[in-house]
């Protein structure tokens, strides 16, 4: 017996070879088990559209440059919020309880991506502590006012009887209440951002933070400020939810700075106590 017949039943016995079988050529593919991602890829790539698309779209259908993929996550997250937040009826609790989860459930949908930030007072924040770049938050702040005005021309064209340039009373419009004045408006929405941006840098900037609660953590902080606070200045909390709606139904334009500037003032001043209390970004240079 050869060397080759001892080693060939040597497999035999270990199982490694069944002695009976032949190499048969592979079943060709079932056209019907691709699956539609595979249909539309070879439908492109018949239409030649494929060979253009590889340099910025990948293997698996996502996008490779990864700030688009963030500016994005940050325009959608932001117009679901919009939608769902600024079309709640402002009616008892149902309007900061919306509000508060439809936060909670962008972020989660998002955080991902781009951290779920999906409020510029937010954005400003981190750009003060040094954990985003500058030219990236300014990318941030447009994708998010872009978000909140088509969040709420979407909603425009579904409740009834509603049309761009409905005017102060249209669903998610801020405006301060009867006998409230400006410098109250201005110190409720400091406070409340002030306090939503404290919870983002506790719950989801530092360290250890508080994991995969940190989305729940901040839209109940927007919740609590939209009970306290909701009565007197509508509790925006947020430029860009004041920009969207303002500029969809052309609604409380004389006022919308006044909540604008106190939203980024009281991110300023959150930034500047996480400084002291949790240190800026700890990836930047500093001297000890």
């Amino acid at each position: 017996m050869s060397s080759l017949d001892i080693h060939q039943s040597m497999e035999e016995r270990q199982g490694l070879v069944n002695p009976t079988s032949t190499s048969q050529p592979a079943p060709a593919e079932n056209p019907h088990d691709k699956m539609i991602p595979e249909l539309i890829e070879e439908a492109l790539e018949k239409a030649g559209l494929m060979k253009q698309l590889r340099p910025y779209i990948g293997g698996t259908g996502q996008i490779r440059n990864e700030t688009i993929r963030q500016i994005l996550a940050e325009f959608w997250g932001t117009l679901i919020f919009q939608m769902f937040g600024g079309s709640a009826p402002n009616k008892d609790t149902s309007a900061p309880a919306a509000n508060g989860f439809a936060l909670v459930a962008a972020i989660y949908a998002f955080c991902n991506i781009s951290g779920g930030h999906l409020n510029p007072a937010v954005t400003f924040a981190l750009m003060c502590t040094g954990h985003m770049k500058w030219w990236k938050g300014l990318m941030y702040m447009c994708a998010q006012i872009l978000g909140a005005i088509f969040g709420a021309l979407i909603y425009a064209a579904l409740i009834p009887q509603l049309h761009i340039g409905g005017g102060n009373s249209s669903p998610g419009c801020f405006g301060p209440a009867q006998g409230t004045n400006w410098s109250e408006v201005f110190g409720w929405e400091t406070m409340m951002t002030f306090s939503l941006v404290m919870t983002v840098y506790a719950s989801a900037v530092s360290k250890p933070g508080h994991g995969n609660t940190a989305p729940l953590a901040i839209g109940l902080s927007l919740y609590a400020a939209a009970i306290s606070g909701g009565p007197y200045t509508g509790a925006s909390l947020n430029p860009a939810r004041t920009i969207g709606p303002a500029v969809v139904f052309v609604c409380n334009v004389g006022v919308s700075f006044i909540y604008i500037i106190a939203e980024f003032f009281g991110a300023a001043c959150a930034a500047g106590l996480s400084i002291f209390l949790y240190g800026r970004n700890p990836d930047l240079k500093h001297q000890d």
